[in-house]
């Protein structure tokens, strides 16, 4: 089916039926039928699957997760089924749960499901002369080009930009071919990592047009955090 918008049939009268059923984050099967006067279906029955309570235990997991779901809520349209999306949100969320994932995988994993979702941004070619950035070069990223650009194809004043230093540019290419035992061992800088967050939050938003709300809370968690140590 997809992604479907659905209301729950007589939940006042029968509220044992969905208690809890339909939170976010839990893997629910549901029992639904079309509605004839829109394009919303009834949930008659639910049943949870996995309520992922562990993952609920930890702040900064339910905030990744959350940021997942509402870029998959954003950008995929109703009733298009999509099997490789679906199976890598569950991979992602059970691997959320059970293990510790570092920064750079998430942002390794950020990229991929930005590129399922269609909106995956280029790291290898500058968008705007389509000509390869070398390695071991810095590059300007550019959210509405939609990927990082040479210095030379940037109009001064004209747009926003982040500078990507050559690490950061060297693991956004490796978002392809690569298992997650190698992908654990990467390592990278503090300011590696914070410019492919500020790039990725600037690419996003600009894609949506508006905010995301689980991207201002992870990012508010990132401050606290700073702010502690």
């Amino acid at each position: 089916l997809g992604r479907v918008t659905g209301i729950a049939k007589n939940a006042r009268k029968s509220r044992w039926r969905f208690a809890g059923h339909l939170e976010s984050l839990s893997l629910t099967e549901l029992r639904l039928r079309p509605r004839k006067r829109d394009g919303l279906v009834w949930i008659e029955e639910s049943c949870v699957l996995d309520g992922r309570l562990d993952l609920r235990r930890d702040i900064r997991k339910v905030a990744w997760a959350q940021y997942f779901v509402e870029l998959t809520c954003v950008f995929l349209p109703e009733a298009h089924p999509d099997p490789s999306l679906h199976d890598f949100l569950l991979e992602f969320l059970h691997d959320l749960e059970t293990s510790h994932p570092s920064p750079v995988m998430l942002i390794l994993d950020e990229l991929r499901f930005l590129g399922l979702l269609g909106y995956g941004p280029r790291f290898d070619a500058c968008p705007l002369c389509g000509k390869e950035i070398a390695q071991g070069h810095p590059a300007y990223f550019n959210a509405r080009a939609g990927g990082a650009c040479h210095f030379q194809c940037v109009a001064a004043g004209q747009d926003e930009y982040v500078l990507l230093s050559p690490a950061a540019l060297a693991v956004a290419r490796r978002t392809s071919g690569l298992d997650k035992v190698s992908a654990a061992r990467i390592r990278l800088n503090r300011q590696a990592l914070n410019e492919l967050r500020s790039a990725l939050s600037a690419f996003v938003r600009y894609l949506r047009g508006a905010e995301i709300h689980a991207l201002t809370f992870m990012e508010k968690l990132d401050s606290s955090s700073i702010e502690s140590e």
